[in-house]
C-alpha cells in the first residue's frame, strides 16, 4: 500500500492504481461501520452535558442583554422549547396578593400571551398555583392520571409535565411549566436542568424588577423636583389640580389624583382640572367621602375596596391646620410599598405648602384690592374735601397766604391774589415772600408797623399803602403751622382795617 498519494495519477502503473482503489474501499468501509455503531453511554452523557451547558449559557447571555421582564420570559421560553424539544411551555409571573403581572405561553412553537382567564384559573385552581403557594417543584410522569393537573387545551390531556416555581431569595416571582406529549418523558436530569433555568430566570427577573424600581424612584424624585420647581411660580388652584392629576398618573400609576380645598366657610370642595385632564365624575364622587374624612380627622382615610378601584386620601396640613385633602384613586389590590408611602408623604407636604401659599396669595390679593378700594375711597374723600375747602378758601373776605419753611408761597386764596396783589393765583404761587412784597409795593408806597406778638407765637404787623384810589390799611398775622420745635410752614392772614 502506498504511503502517500502521488500528485500525477497518469504516471502510476496499473498495479499501483489497483492498490489505491483497495485502500479507498477499506477506508470507506470503516466509515460506514462507525456510522451504524450506536453512541456509547459516555458519549451520550457528554452530549447531554453539552446541551445543558449550551442552554444555560445562552440564557445567561440573553439575560445579560435584557432588563425587560417580558423579553426575559420570551427568551426563556424560546430557549427551553428549542433545547429540550418540548410540546409546550408557559411562564406566569405574579405580583402582590398573587395578582398576575405577566402570563406567556408557547403554542406550536410561537411565543404568545396567555389568555387572562386561563392564567387566573392556572394560579387559583391548577398545579401552578399549588407550586406558587408551597414553593416546591412538581414532576408528573403521566398527567392523565393526576387530578392536580389543569389542562391548558385539548392536546394536553396526556403526557408528562414539570412545574417549577421561579424564586429569588424568599420571594416567589412566578412559575415555569414545561409539557411533553409523551408520558414518562422527563428524566431527573431534565428536572435539574429546569431547576437551573428557573434559578437563572429568578435572578434575571429580580434584577429587572430592582432596576425598574430604581428607575421608578428616580422618576418619582425627578417628578417631585419638577413639582417643586413648578410651585415656585404663582399658580392658580386649577393649575395645581391639573399638575396633581398628571403626576398622580405618571408617577404613582393611579387612575386619578384629586385635590380638595376648604373655603372660608369651613366647607370642603373639589378643585378639578379642566380639558383632557378632567377626571371621571364617579371617581370624584367616590373620593369625596374619603377626602372629607381625612380632612376632618387629619388622618389618612381609605375607602372600602370596590370591585375595581380603591381611594386613599391624605390630609393637607399646614402649621397644624387642615386646609384640604389629596385623594389618590388606584386599582384594587395594588398596595403601595414603603418607598412609595415615603414619597407620598413628601408629595403631600409639598402640596399642602403650595395650597397654603395659594391661600395666602389669594388673601393678600383680596386685602390689596380692599386696601386699594379704601385708598381710592379716601382719596376721593380728600379730593372732595379739598375742593370744598378750596371753595371756602377762595370765597373768604380776607387774604390768606401759605408759606413753606423757605418762605416761598405754597398757596394763596383768590382774595389775596386779586385784591391785594392784583394778579392771578398762578402768578403768585411759587414766588418768594420777598417777591410778593415787591409786587404789593408796585401798587403804592408801603409802610410796615410791627405790633406786639400775640398769644401762641403769632407775629402781628400793620401794612399801610397809599394807592391812587386812596389809602388802605391791612392787619397781617403770621401763625406757624406744625409743632413748636419744627415749624415747616407759616400762614398769614391779611385783613382790611379801617383807616
Amino acid at each position: 500500500m502506498p504511503s502517500e498519494t502521488p500528485d500525477n495519477l497518469e504516471t502510476l502503473q496499473p498495479s499501483e492504481l489497483l492498490e489505491l482503489v483497495r485502500e479507498l474501499l477499506m477506508v470507506n468501509e470503516q466509515l460506514r461501520s462507525q456510522q451504524t455503531t450506536p453512541p456509547t453511554a459516555a458519549q451520550s452523557l457528554l452530549d447531554d452535558q453539552l446541551r445543558r451547558t449550551s442552554l444555560l449559557t445562552q440564557l445567561a447571555i440573553e439575560f445579560r442583554e435584557s432588563v425587560d421582564p417580558a423579553a426575559i420570559v420570551e427568551h426563556t421560553l424560546r430557549a427551553v422549547t428549542v433545547h429540550l424539544v418540548v410540546a409546550g411551555a408557559s411562564i406566569v409571573l405574579v405580583g402582590p396578593n398573587s395578582s398576575i403581572e405577566l402570563a406567556t405561553v408557547v403554542v406550536d412553537g410561537t411565543v404568545q400571551p396567555m389568555d387572562h382567564s386561563l392564567a387566573v384559573d392556572v394560579v387559583e385552581k391548577g398545579l401552578a398555583g399549588w407550586a406558587l403557594r408551597h414553593g416546591s417543584s412538581v414532576a408528573l410522569s403521566d398527567v392523565a392520571r393526576d387530578r392536580r393537573w389543569l389542562e391548558f387545551s385539548e392536546r394536553h390531556r396526556s403526557g408528562s409535565v414539570i412545574v417549577i416555581p421561579v424564586r429569588q431569595s424568599s420571594a416567589t416571582l412566578g412559575v415555569l411549566t414545561v409539557h411533553r406529549s409523551v408520558p414518562y418523558a422527563f428524566s431527573s436530569h431534565d428536572l435539574i436542568l429546569l431547576e437551573g433555568v428557573a434559578a437563572q430566570l429568578g435572578v434575571a427577573l429580580s434584577a429587572a424588577r430592582h432596576q425598574a424600581s430604581e428607575r421608578q424612584r428616580r422618576n418619582q424624585a425627578m417628578a417631585l423636583l419638577a413639582m417643586s420647581q413648578f410651585l415656585t411660580a404663582e399658580r392658580t388652584p386649577t393649575e395645581l389640580a391639573t399638575m396633581l392629576q398628571e403626576k398622580s398618573i405618571a408617577v404613582f400609576g393611579a387612575q386619578a389624583g384629586l385635590l380638595f380645598l376648604a373655603d372660608d366657610g369651613d366647607e370642603l370642595h373639589p378643585v378639578l382640572p379642566q380639558g383632557d385632564q378632567a377626571p371621571d365624575e364617579n371617581l370624584v364622587s367616590m373620593a369625596s367621602g374619603a377626602a372629607r374624612l381625612a380632612w376632618a380627622s387629619q388622618r389618612i382615610a381609605t375607602t372600602g375596596p370596590a370591585p375595581d378601584v380603591t381611594c386613599v386620601s391624605m390630609p393637607l396640613i399646614n402649621h397644624g391646620v387642615a386646609i384640604g385633602a389629596y385623594a389618590l384613586v388606584h386599582s384594587s389590590g395594588g398596595n403601595f410599598s414603603a418607598a412609595v408611602w415615603s414619597l407620598l408623604t413628601v408629595f403631600t407636604h409639598a402640596i399642602a405648602a403650595a395650597c397654603a401659599n395659594i391661600n395666602l396669595v389669594t388673601r393678600l390679593v383680596h386685602q390689596a384690592r380692599s386696601l386699594e378700594s379704601l385708598v381710592d375711597q379716601r382719596t376721593q374723600q380728600v379730593i372732595r374735601s379739598r375742593d370744598a375747602l378750596r371753595a371756602i378758601f377762595d370765597h373768604l373776605s380776607e387774604g390768606i397766604l401759605l408759606l413753606d419753611s423757605d418762605e416761598r408761597v405754597v398757596a394763596a386764596n383768590a382774595y389775596f391774589c386779586k385784591q391785594i396783589v392784583g394778579l392771578h393765583p398762578r402768578e403768585v404761587v411759587g414766588q418768594s415772600y420777598a417777591q410778593v412784597r415787591q409786587l404789593i409795593e408796585r401798587q403804592g408806597a408801603v409802610t410796615v408797623e410791627n405790633l406786639p406778638m400775640a398769644s401762641g407765637g403769632r407775629q402781628r404787623f400793620v401794612v399801610r399803602q397809599i394807592r391812587s384810589n386812596g389809602q388802605r390799611n391791612m392787619l397781617v398775622e403770621r401763625t406757624p403751622v406744625g409743632s413748636s420745635a419744627r415749624n415747616e410752614q407759616m400762614i398769614e392772614f391779611w385783613r382790611n382795617q379801617p383807616a
